[in-house]
């Protein structure tokens, strides 16, 4: 099994729709903050005034189960992949309970803002993924599976 990043967050009343379920959109902020927290630690963080860095060009989420308030999230988040420019981040988000309410996938590229091209991860950054995720305390699931 992989090792994973574990982030953890409660849910917010904000975060409901019309019939009490936390709204998709919710489970998207759950994500980036996860994300965005994966990133930094990696050498992908985002700052004010940086001229390269991370952006998402594509995520994909899969729901399997509803969510309510009040209640926490606790989000597992591992590279899938590093490649060329980018790195595939997946996720898997679940309840209190301990239910699987979603997976996702991120596709995160390493970007130059002012040349406004795609640049390289770097073997610095491919160490940083390999090391961090050697010190995380979550074992990602088997989502082969659900992923297809």
């Amino acid at each position: 099994m992989a090792r994973a990043q574990v982030f953890q967050t409660r849910i917010d009343w904000s975060d409901l729709d019309l019939l009490g379920h936390v709204n998709n959109i919710a489970f998207s902020r759950f994500f980036q903050a996860a994300r965005v927290e994966y990133c930094g630690h990696v050498g992908l963080e985002v700052y004010r005034g940086m001229t390269t860095g991370p952006i998402l060009a594509a995520s994909r989420v899969q729901f399997t189960a509803q969510l309510f308030f009040p209640g926490n999230v606790r989000v597992l988040t591992r590279c899938k992949k590093a490649g060329g420019t980018s790195i595939i981040l997946e996720h898997a988000l679940y309840d209190d309970g301990g239910t699987l309410c979603a997976f996702a996938e991120d596709v995160v590229v390493r970007f130059d803002f002012a040349a406004k091209t795609k640049i390289p991860l770097g073997d610095a950054i491919r160490e940083k993924i390999v090391s961090y995720e050697a010190s995380c305390e979550g074992d990602f699931p088997d989502l082969a599976v659900r992923n297809g």
